[in-house]
């Protein structure tokens, strides 16, 4: 029997509608028409694990059995990604379909697949929310299939409300020395309010990440990837282009200068063979050099050179892995934070959600990598000595100590074996001491040669890595600064502690009398401070332009590709 289609809906699902109408003259207290599904009740959903099927005699509940037995919908041949979850939303709403339009305004699945169409610009991929099923086989359903639709819709948007809140990635399971303290909601219970939403897209809109961040490198990437891009064939990194220089490359560079929007189009049309580098050209560049990390010296030189290479579909898997990175943290729920991001090598003190005080840093090397979680500050130490770890001891100054009899009494370090400390270090034969072999502990005094400099900003971790200040300024004259061991070494690093004390409580005479003590001196906060260590190459500046960084540590390119594996392949959440 061939039923015919109203707004969407066919004769056969109205059919319930008119008995109900019907059976009002029988009966006064009986509802009109299908009421929307009543809200979740709490904490029944909030473990979806093993579960056993009901027995409803329901095409819902039937289509989920189905699945459970043979691992797919079998009149659409899908499978889903959250059976469980899925099931237990249906549970709870008396197995009744959820996204027909009887109760709602607008046509939910049209609304869903909309949405899906343009989800790339956040760096997700639509078939991990069945996409093509939806649109070839459910826009317009035939009756064989509308309870599966129903369920494959579900499917979607569990999956989708999980990815958006959260991420689609867990990079703890992805990369080592990673403690990222995602941002983990009740999502079925977020689901209630796509129920009532009065469209899907409000709904997913406003479950987004709200920051002008995630939403301006959402549409950077839109933009990015609908635009027509150059020819973008690789230029040669040497010689460097300096003012008043004629090069055959200044042409094809200021094509990528114009498509960066960092020089007007009009340059195009005085961009002939052998043009002169000067005037505003060198601005431009001064741009890119800007938003790219690199000195501003308006030098093209190798690593201007390199960066103006990057092509456009590079910056868009970029792009991608970024907002997925912003999603692991979803909105920031600090009154006050410390966040260290290692390829910028920056500091950033937030207070309120406002930057407060920005200082470079060294991070570590890409053989030592400074690893990402995130803790809290407890206390300061000014004047501190350095416990050398063990690691870096036996590996980094056994060397030195082995070529230089005098490298410890020159660098002021006291040597201990167990808790005996040895009064004169080279009554040690340290010629026959070995890296696999090395029972000793280095103490490096308080002063001007200690590698911590006058202060320490500790938050215990299993990591033994902590900000710090260094007597080797001139590091931070590099622009790429990833030196270290692992530790993170600040800039100026005084006025971050004064900003700490300060909004810890205590007044500018007290400051000055803890900072005056000539001795280790240990300052416990009242108030731990919140700090991430966290990890991304491309974000909003301070200018509300998007910013690049080298990817120095190559997590980019893994997690994009696990961000393309098919969601139940990545067995990463």
């Amino acid at each position: 029997m061939r039923y015919r289609l109203i707004h969407g809906i066919t004769i056969r699902h109205l059919l319930p509608v008119v008995a109900i109408v019907s059976a009002v003259c029988v009966s006064s207290h009986k509802v009109l028409a299908q009421a929307p599904p009543s809200p979740l009740k709490a904490n029944t959903i909030n473990n979806a694990g093993s579960f056993s099927y009901q027995k409803v005699n329901k095409p819902i509940n039937q289509s989920l059995r189905n699945h459970s037995e043979r691992e797919r919908l079998l009149e659409l041949n899908a499978s889903l990604n959250n059976l469980d979850e899925t099931y237990h939303l249906y549970s709870e709403k008396d197995f009744d379909m959820l996204w027909a339009p009887v109760y709602r305004q607008g046509n939910p699945v049209q609304e869903l697949v909309a949405y899906l169409k343009d989800i790339h610009t956040q760096g997700l991929s639509a078939q991990d929310y069945h996409l093509q099923m939806l649109d070839e086989r459910c826009l317009i359903p035939d009756t064989k299939v509308v309870e599966d639709c129903d369920i494959l819709q579900t499917d979607a948007i569990i999956g989708l409300t999980h990815d958006l809140q959260s991420g689609k990635i867990n990079p703890n399971k992805l990369f080592e020395k990673t403690e990222v303290i995602k941002s983990e909601r009740d999502f079925l219970l977020s689901i209630e309010r796509a129920l009532i939403a009065p469209t899907l897209k409000s709904y997913f809109e406003s479950i987004e990440p709200s920051s002008n961040e995630y939403q301006s490198m959402k549409y950077y990437l839109k933009d990015l990837s609908q635009r027509q891009i150059p020819a973008w064939e690789p230029l040669a990194l040497k010689p460097s282009i300096k003012p008043a220089m004629v090069d055959s490359r200044l042409s094809p560079i200021i094509e990528r200068l114009v498509f960066w929007q960092d020089v007007s189009p009009d340059w195009l049309e005085k961009a002939p063979f052998g043009l002169v580098y000067e005037g505003e050209l060198i601005k431009a560049v001064e741009r890119f050099q800007l938003r790219h990390g690199l000195e501003v010296d308006g030098v093209i030189g190798k690593k201007t050179i390199a960066a103006l290479n990057i092509t456009p579909q590079e910056r868009v898997k970029q792009l991608a892995a970024n907002l997925e990175r912003i999603r692991w943290y979803g909105a920031e729920q600090y009154e006050r934070l410390i966040k260290v991001n290692i390829p910028s090598y920056e500091l950033w003190a937030l207070e309120g959600g406002e930057l407060h005080l920005r200082k470079a840093v060294i991070v570590g090397e890409v053989e030592r990598p400074t690893p990402i979680f995130e803790d809290k500050i407890q206390y300061l130490v000014l004047n501190p000595t350095w416990v050398v770890p063990w690691e870096l001891a036996r590996k980094d100054k056994l060397p030195l100590i082995q070529e230089n009899p005098r490298y410890l009494l020159d660098n002021q370090f006291s040597v201990y074996l167990q808790d005996f400390k040895i009064n004169d270090p080279n009554d040690i034969d340290w010629r026959k001491v070995t890296k696999n072999e090395f029972p000793y502990r280095l103490v490096q005094a308080a002063g001007a040669h200690n590698a911590l400099g006058q202060v320490k900003f500790m938050f215990p971790n299993p990591y033994e890595v902590y900000l710090h200040d260094t007597p080797a300024k001139s590091l931070f004259n590099n622009d790429l600064r990833a030196f270290s061991s692992g530790c993170i070494r600040v800039q100026d690093p005084m006025d971050l502690v004064w900003w700490i004390l300060r909004a810890d409580g205590l007044n500018d005479i007290d400051i000055k009398k803890q900072l005056n003590k000539k001795y280790t001196n240990t300052v416990y906060l009242a108030s731990a401070v919140p700090i991430r260590l966290e990890y991304r190459t491309a974000y909003l500046g301070q200018d509300n332009t998007i910013q690049f960084r080298a990817d120095i540590y190559q997590r980019d390119k893994k997690l994009y590709e696990a961000l393309q594996q098919p969601v139940a392949s990545t067995h990463l959440h």
